[in-house]
């Protein structure tokens, strides 16, 4: 084990023997702080442990992984990834709450994907009940809370109809830290609620700074530089309250050059990079020392 994954592993020992159920991490620790590569990989070839456990951080879906055994042979630490604002219709936990009425819509991007309203006390006892046991069943370090974005879309888009989304989130969020105080937890966008709740996150992750995917043309494109610039500020706010930054881009590994800017962009930030392809199938290296 290499001296910064020694250094996260005392870190998270701080927490997990500090017996506190306040909703918050040790004053000054931040478990995360010194990552410097991370992975996102939704996969379950057992062939792609081998490059994982090369990362610091490695990101998998909760029903199918490789072995996490040979994922965490190097001191990994590894995250199970938790919708907050979606469930997919393949989701094993579908079949009981698919009927539910805060059970909403696709997703025109994903449509498979159906948002949930996150305001729905039946929604909160679901997500902290059954969810998150299923997702730290495993021997793991914690979550790695996405779709955030969606529950904050609809209430700015329909305030009347869905209204103190953010709200309920945070209350969740909090609810959560206070049950799992142990479990570390980087919350993927949503980074106005990131905002609010830095005392209990340990990161956040920020997608497409750089990059934007048309879904419609199957395109991988450059971001406009204006609006770069103001993800990169967005950013930069949680990053000044203390949180490690993760950014995820989305561009063809065989543009190389593109990919190289893309990383240095990310880490002249401060930032830890991952960049890969839309749908996050396959493994890629190029963040790893060479």
């Amino acid at each position: 084990m290499g001296v910064v994954r020694r250094t996260l592993a005392t870190a998270i020992a701080l927490i997990l023997g500090s017996g506190s159920t306040a909703g918050a991490a040790p004053s000054g620790v931040r478990p995360l702080k010194g990552v410097k590569t991370w992975v996102a990989y939704y996969g379950a070839a057992a062939e792609a442990a081998a490059d994982l456990a090369k990362f610091d951080v490695v990101v998998l879906d909760p029903i199918h992984h490789p072995p996490l055994q040979a994922v965490k042979r190097h001191g990994a630490l590894v995250l199970m990834y938790l919708s907050l604002a979606e469930v997919n219709v393949n989701h094993p936990e579908y079949a009981t709450v698919g009927q539910e009425p805060w059970v909403l819509g696709p997703n025109p991007r994903w449509p498979e994907a159906r948002g949930l309203d996150v305001r729905a006390a039946g929604y909160e006892r679901w997500l902290l009940d059954r969810l998150v046991p299923r997702a730290l069943a495993a021997p793991v370090n914690g979550l790695f809370l996405d779709t955030a974005d969606s529950a904050l879309e609809l209430e700015r888009v329909e305030p009347g109809r869905f209204g103190g989304a953010m709200a309920s989130l945070e209350r969740v969020l909090v609810a959560l830290r206070r049950a799992r105080p142990g479990a570390l937890l980087v919350l993927n966008g949503g980074l106005p609620l990131a905002e609010r709740l830095a005392t209990i996150l340990d990161g956040v992750a920020v997608e497409s700074v750089w990059t934007e995917y048309d879904f419609a043309g199957k395109a991988y494109r450059p971001r406009a530089e204006d609006d770069a610039r103001q993800r990169v500020t967005l950013a930069r706010r949680v990053s000044d309250l203390g949180l490690p930054v993760l950014t995820l881009e989305y561009a063809p590994p065989e543009q190389g050059p593109w990919v190289r800017r893309l990383i240095g962009l990310a880490r002249g930030e401060g930032f830890v990079p991952y960049v890969s392809m839309i749908g996050l199938g396959r493994v890629f290296t190029h963040t790893l020392p060479r």
